[in-house]
């Protein structure tokens, strides 16, 4: 599997846990390709152009910045086809790690307490497709963040060390994934298995280094927190500060 099959799959995985009617077809109609196409581009058939890539992105509804996102994955697939030097996966998969949420998800996954070594768990616990699920654990495994031995996942203490330049595009898109996660599924989750809550003030703009540090310093301490005792499940916390008057003013 190649990443904008990766990319395709969850879109369509995203789409299907709010209309869960929606058929392949009815998704290449939305992307504006003929099904036997998108077929061969989530199967790694064939390598989508840019030109398709952005009538992708203007089907789905998202934004520049996003087609950004897809057309560096194009360019990834496009080299893999050519080259795979082992540079070059390694940068590959650091890039795959940074912007798909669902590989620190699977890392966390493992101390759950009901947790089981094998894809299809994983898959449907995440509510992600078993083909991204099963290249995201190959993924982990090459970068030596996780490893899969006689049926036993272990994750170990190996730090991701980006290296490389990972676009700030893919780094937006891991954001947005963090966000939309929030939209998709608030009227889902019960209330008291979550919490939304917000605060508007008006602030001085030169203390954003210090609440930068706060907000750093108060994520530490709640996954510290929350890692107490046997796990049962594994969660997102997001901190957005963000202006709502227009910048520069």
């Amino acid at each position: 599997m190649n990443k904008t099959s990766e990319f395709l799959l969850n879109e369509y995985q995203r789409r299907r846990s709010s209309s869960p009617e929606l058929t392949n077809a009815q998704f290449a109609r939305i992307l504006g390709i003929p099904s036997s196409r998108l077929s061969d581009y989530i199967n790694g058939r064939r390598i989508m152009t840019q030109a398709v890539g952005r009538q992708v992105i203007k089907g789905l509804g998202m934004a520049d910045t996003d087609f950004e996102h897809l057309k560096n994955l194009i360019e990834f697939d496009k080299r893999k086809v050519k080259t795979l030097l082992p540079e070059g996966q390694l940068k590959e998969d650091e890039f795959g790690v940074i912007c798909d949420w669902y590989h620190f998800a699977i890392l966390a996954l493992v101390p759950v307490k009901t947790f089981q070594p094998n894809a299809n768990w994983i898959a449907d616990r995440l509510n992600i497709p078993l083909e991204v699920a099963s290249a995201a654990i190959d993924r982990l495994c090459r970068l030596g963040l996780l490893i899969v031995e006689d049926g036993k996942f272990t994750v170990t203490k190996k730090q991701l060390e980006t290296t490389h330049n990972i676009p700030s595009e893919s780094l937006r898109r891991s954001h947005k994934q963090s966000i939309t996660q929030v939209l998709d599924n608030m009227d889902r989750i019960p209330l008291d298995l979550r919490d939304v809550t917000s605060i508007t003030f008006p602030m001085n703009r030169k203390k954003i280094p210090e609440a930068k540090r706060l907000i750093r310093n108060f994520r530490r301490k709640m996954a510290t927190l929350m890692t107490q005792g046997p796990k049962t499940d594994v969660y997102n916390l997001n901190v957005q500060l963000f202006p709502v008057t227009k910048v520069g003013k």
